[in-house]
């Protein structure tokens, strides 16, 4: 790892070096001293980090030591922690294993990479964006300034490439979408793709009645793990 590692631990007291944050990334544990195949490289998914360690959701059960890789979304940058398993449970919705880490030193360059996740995800909490897809362009309209009003950032895409761009750009933390007929597109198919390509996402449906409509995506979005992290900052 090198001389110019940090000590991850060296910090604690502060409330920020503890805060976690969700987060979408790619996790590679590289056990310490791998000597068979057993011990191969465990490749899973990021679901929250902070400064001093991170929860990682992977298929099989790991040992406690181990080197680790994260590309975080934020930064779009590929570094290693080195870090040891606190806690190892089975995974609540799958049939892998949820693994929370404690980092003992990391790089340079992940320790400004998981700043700029934490910062991503503070921001994302106060903006609380939400996505709006609809061909009726008055309603549309009309419905983007009453979110706005309730302190909402709705988010308008106007192509489906748009659509896919803003639901993977992770530091966005788009959580949830309002729906309509879109893009020439039902809305029950337009659900139906976005639950299968985007699962973390929440669909509501809009409809003529707006306050109601802003009313499902405020209700829809108080669910999500960026408004857990808005609730718990205060």
């Amino acid at each position: 790892m090198g001389d110019r590692c940090f000590e991850a631990r060296s910090g604690g007291a502060e409330r920020r070096h503890a805060l976690r944050v969700p987060v979408r990334g790619i996790a590679v544990l590289h056990p310490s001293g791998m000597s068979s195949t057993a011990d191969a490289p465990l490749h899973g998914q990021l679901e929250n980090l902070s400064q001093s360690g991170a929860l990682v959701n992977v298929r099989s059960k790991p040992g406690s030591g181990f080197d680790v890789e994260f590309r975080l979304p934020a930064s779009d940058v590929s570094g290693w922690v080195s870090a040891h398993a606190v806690r190892v449970e089975r995974a609540e919705r799958s049939a892998g294993w949820r693994v929370a880490v404690a980092f003992d030193r990391v790089e340079p360059v992940m320790q400004d990479a998981i700043e700029q996740t934490i910062t991503a995800a503070l921001f994302a909490a106060h903006r609380r964006p939400v996505l709006v897809i609809d061909d009726h362009t008055t309603r549309r309209d009309s419905l983007i300034a009453r979110l706005v009003g309730h302190g909402m950032t709705p988010l308008a895409p106007k192509t489906p490439l748009d659509v896919v761009d803003l639901l993977t750009r992770g530091q966005l933390h788009v959580s949830v979408c309002l729906l309509a007929p879109g893009f020439g597109v039902p809305t029950t198919d337009l659900a139906a793709i976005l639950s299968d390509s985007f699962p973390w996402i929440t669909t509501a449906e809009i409809t003529d009645d707006l306050e109601a409509t802003a009313g499902r995506a405020i209700e829809a979005w108080s669910t999500t793990p960026v408004a857990q992290l808005a609730t718990a900052i205060g």
